[in-house]
Parts: C-alpha cells; structure tokens; sequence
C-alpha cells in the first residue's frame, strides 16, 4: 500500500511539472524565437526632434504622469501598462494617424519596459508594421533634456 501511495504521489508529481512547463509562456513571435523590439535612445529622439523628422510620438504614460511632465510633440493615451482590454482600448485613438502614413512610431512609456512592449504587441495586431515601431529606451524616467518636456 506504501509503495502504491508513493508511486501515485511521484506520478502527480511528474504530470504537473509537465503541466506547468507548457503553461509558460514566452515573448515569442515565430514559434521558439523570442520577440525582438526596436529602441530609440533619448539621444537619437532628441536629435529627430530638433531636426523636424517625419515620426509619431505615442506617450502611455497614467495622465497624471502625463500632466507633471511629457515630451513636446507627443500623443496622449494614458493606456499604461496597456495590459487590459480597457487600456489597449486607449491606443486606438491613434490608429487612425499611424495609418495614415508610414512615419516611424515611438512609444513612450514611465521606464521604456513592459507597457511599450504591451502597446507595441496590441498595435502589431491591428496590422500596423512592427519594424515601424520603437519603444523610447529608459521611457520617460529616463529622459535628460529637459529643454524638450512640456509641464
């Protein structure tokens, strides 16, 4: 009897590694290749900023966030972390805009993590072009030039 309670207990035990190893999951794109994102250094969008280039500035940071401080020139959603069907919603104020031309887009987020990463995925799928799009790199707690915020 001993030996079939353990037996059992080893089995369960094996069955639900085995189930939470395939409930995982990961940033993939193409079955087994993780998911690559662009970025935008504060730099590269400082210079693109003075220089007038053609891009599309989406900023997800929460209003107030937005209200404090935001980079001149950007769109505001306040989907952040764009990680529920409500919030995705927020971005489609902008679809209409970035299918309109094909400018470069580049989302900024609070820290230039998972919420780009969230509207980016969301934005790949109302078919507009992942090699269009860039997450601003730091997001907004990392910019420097404070010459170029609106407060």
């Amino acid at each position: 009897m001993k030996k079939k309670l353990t037996l059992l207990l080893a089995l369960c035990l094996i069955v639900s590694t085995m189930l939470m190893g395939c409930s995982k999951s990961k940033d993939t794109s193409k079955e087994g290749e993780e998911k690559q994102y662009q970025y935008y250094t504060a730099e590269q969008l400082k210079t693109a900023i003075e220089n007038k280039d053609d891009i599309y500035l989406i900023d997800i940071q929460p209003k107030e966030d937005y209200d404090a401080h935001h980079i001149v020139g950007t769109v505001p959603t306040y989907a952040y972390p764009a990680d529920t069907d409500d919030l995705r919603s927020k971005i489609d104020v902008t679809l209409d805009e970035i299918n309109k031309t094909d400018k470069p887009i580049i989302v900024i987020c609070p820290g230039g993590g998972g919420g780009a990463k969230n509207t980016i995925d969301y934005l790949t799928t109302k078919s507009v072009d992942a090699k269009r799009m860039f997450i601003l790199e730091k997001g907004q707690k990392g910019w420097p030039y404070d010459e170029l915020l609106e407060k």
